[in-house]
Parts: C-alpha cells; sequence; structure tokens
C-alpha cells in the first residue's frame, strides 16, 4: 500500500489532535502507567518502565516512515489527556487498503464522549486518503464502554480473536470490528 496518515493537527468541538512533543513524555508516562489504562490496550506494558514514554514518542517519525503509522496526543484545553493513531492493517487478515484505528483516554477523562469525538475525527481524516477502503478496530470484551464507542461511529462486528495484552501477559478476548468507506459515508449522510 502506497498511503500514510499525515500527522498534522485535527481540531474538533473540543479537542486538538496533534503530533506528539517530546515535552508530552512525562504525562504520557504517567497515564499509560496506570493499569486501567495499560490493561485496555495490546502494546502498553506494566508497568510502565521509566522513560518508556519518551522513547516511543521518538519512534513516531520512524513508524510513520516504515508502516505508515501515525500517532496523535489528544488534548483537550491544552492538556494531552490520551493518545490516538491510525495504521496499515495487516494485508493477509484485513485487505491491504485496510487500516487500524487505537487509541487510550486517562480514566479521568472517560464517559465525556472524547473516545468518540476523537475517534470520528480520525476517521474523517483517514477516510480523505482516497486508497483507504477500510478501517478495523478491536476492544477487549472486559472494555465494553470501547465497543459502544466504535458502534457510535459506524464499525460492525466481524469477528472475535485472542490477542495478546503486553500489561496482563496473557491472551484475552477481543472482539473485531470493521467499518468500509461506503458504510462511513453512508453515516455522514444520514448525519446531515
Amino acid at each position: 500500500m502506497t498511503w500514510s496518515i499525515e500527522r498534522k493537527e485535527i481540531e474538533t468541538q473540543r479537542l486538538l489532535l496533534r503530533p506528539f512533543r517530546a515535552a508530552d513524555a512525562e504525562t504520557v508516562q504517567r497515564y499509560a502507567g496506570l493499569w486501567d489504562v495499560a490493561r485496555m490496550t495490546t502494546r502498553i506494558p506494566h508497568p510502565y518502565p521509566p522513560g518508556a514514554a519518551a522513547e516511543w514518542i521518538c519512534t513516531h517519525a520512524a513508524m510513520e516512515k516504515e508502516n505508515g503509522e501515525s500517532v496523535f496526543a489528544i488534548t483537550l484545553d491544552d492538556e494531552m489527556v490520551g493518545a490516538t493513531g491510525l495504521h496499515r492493517a495487516e494485508p493477509k487478515q484485513d485487505g491491504p487498503d485496510t487500516a487500524e484505528i487505537g487509541y487510550w483516554l486517562a480514566p479521568a477523562f472517560w464517559g465525556r464522549g472524547l473516545a468518540t469525538e476523537t475517534t470520528r475525527a480520525l476517521l474523517a481524516h483517514g477516510f480523505a486518503q482516497p486508497k483507504m477502503s477500510a478501517v478495523t478496530s478491536g476492544h477487549f470484551t472486559d472494555n465494553p464502554a470501547s465497543g459502544r464507542v466504535l458502534a457510535k461511529c459506524g464499525f460492525r462486528l466481524s469477528g472475535e480473536e485472542q490477542a495478546w495484552s503486553v500489561a496482563r501477559r496473557d491472551y484475552v478476548t477481543c472482539k473485531r470490528l470493521l467499518l468500509e468507506r461506503a458504510d462511513w459515508q453512508a453515516g455522514l449522510e444520514l448525519a446531515s
């Protein structure tokens, strides 16, 4: 696949999604180090190693170049409250023109609709890429709130799998969801 998602600032009604800065490392370290955040992701270890946030932020340019992954800080009133990203999905599993979206928010910001607002904005940004035909995502079955976020954004259940959670050091049942471009566009038309 030849597309990648440009890491530019994306504004929503309440949020600014922007590339991470070195100055965000302390906040990422604090939030990613929370068990309630790490346990709901596949990639974040727990405990979160000292300095891991700064190292992770330094990898973003290379991740974008290698696999089209674009990672954004979710900011509310200039405060970094979480992270979101979009990257090429596994071609053998999801198709060559499919991206995968993920996100996490600090627990103090749960229940405010920020994950839904973030996901909708990143979907619009991603589907601006003509070659992107679909977006996939997933959530652990013990995280139904994330499932509701994805459903509100138009995702439909596509299957279930066992996904490795680095924090839990175990496989966790994960619901997989898919949003095809045509369904996303139809949802926009219904909303207007």
